[in-house]
């Protein structure tokens, strides 16, 4: 059996294949840069009348532009602005039901003209819906049938036959994380806010608290401030964190010591078996709250000097509850 035939790009074509590349990269940027020169005037009062809203928001498009209402509908509703998508030729077969009266309805359309929304826009009125148009071309029927218009036009699409969505799809785009964002902080939305809106991977393991990470109770390494070298040391070998916590009889956190502070004392004197921990350990360690999450834990410790590796978890009075293990902020 003969091996199928394999197309070997031509010589020039693969010369000019980075020129061509960075040639859709300059006419998106400057679709955008188009764009931010002259900002719609009717930016503000549709951000206003978006986070004004209690229903849900609607994002309404069909093709590529509905493939970007899509995106845009997940954006807002990953910031707090609870959306969805409805695809503009299915909303005349049915799925416009989900549309309430008055709802705020976002379309995308780069042409204005696309037949399935403009079918459905007398039934849009009919629900006294209003209508937030994102349209390449300002006379069209769709931009003359909106309550806000943010013109977004573009001198040519990026391809190279200049008929593909790209840069108009750019913009669209641009211009829905926009709105978005600004939505979002106008109703003051928090990082608290997005990490609770996403409770699976990686983003759902910062809300993770400290108290289900830490090391607590038997498994907690703690000595006295009187504690001798060889006490250290056996505490700091059986609970395996490589450090041990200075407590008070009540609990108080006193001073961390870990592996290098005992190196480094063996190294300077020759006779450290007689020195307490107190005299080891280090004062004011740098700690998170028992209330804290593993979001915070993660920043707190991006802001630290590199190498350090365990944190005594405390309460506001300074109370040990625990300690963390840069392994438990990885595995969490």
């Amino acid at each position: 059996m003969n091996s199928p035939a394999v197309m070997q790009p031509h010589p020039l074509a693969a010369h000019a294949a980075s020129e061509w590349f960075a040639e859709v990269i300059a006419a998106e940027r400057s679709a955008l840069e188009r764009l931010e020169r002259a900002l719609p005037e009717s930016i503000a009062a549709t951000v206003a009348l978006i986070a004004a809203q209690e229903r849900p928001l609607t994002c309404l498009g069909v093709g590529k532009s509905g493939l970007v209402a899509a995106k845009v509908a997940a954006t807002f509703s990953s910031l707090g602005t609870p959306s969805f998508f409805l695809n503009a030729a299915e909303a005349a077969h049915g799925d416009l039901g989900a549309v309430q009266e008055g709802n705020v309805v976002l379309l995308f359309s780069n042409s204005g003209t696309t037949e399935e929304i403009c079918r459905i826009l007398p039934l849009l009125r009919a629900r006294r819906c209003v209508l937030i148009g994102i349209v390449g071309q300002a006379d069209s029927t769709l931009a003359r049938a909106v309550d806000h218009l943010i013109h977004a036009p573009i001198e040519r699409e990026a391809d190279h036959i200049g008929m593909a969505p790209t840069a108009s799809t750019i913009l669209q785009m641009a211009i829905g994380d926009a709105l978005a964002v600004a939505v979002s902080r106008t109703r003051a939305f928090t990082r608290e806010d997005f990490l609770r809106h996403h409770p699976a991977g990686l983003l759902g393991r910062q809300m993770i608290p400290v108290r289900n990470l830490m090391h607590s109770g038997a498994a907690l390494p703690t000595v006295l401030p009187s504690a001798s070298v060889a006490e250290l040391l056996a505490v700091m070998s059986h609970r395996r964190l490589g450090a041990a916590c200075v407590v008070d009889h009540a609990g108080l956190l006193l001073g961390l010591v870990v592996d290098g502070d005992i190196r480094r004392h063996f190294q300077a004197r020759q006779d450290v078996y007689g020195t307490p921990a107190r005299a080891l350990m280090q004062a004011r360690p740098l700690v998170i709250d028992v209330d804290a999450t593993l979001g915070d834990t993660q920043l707190l410790m991006r802001e630290q000097p590199a190498g350090l590796l365990v944190l005594p978890v405390t309460d506001a009075a300074g109370r040990l509850h625990g300690m963390l293990h840069a392994n438990d902020m990885l595995n969490g």
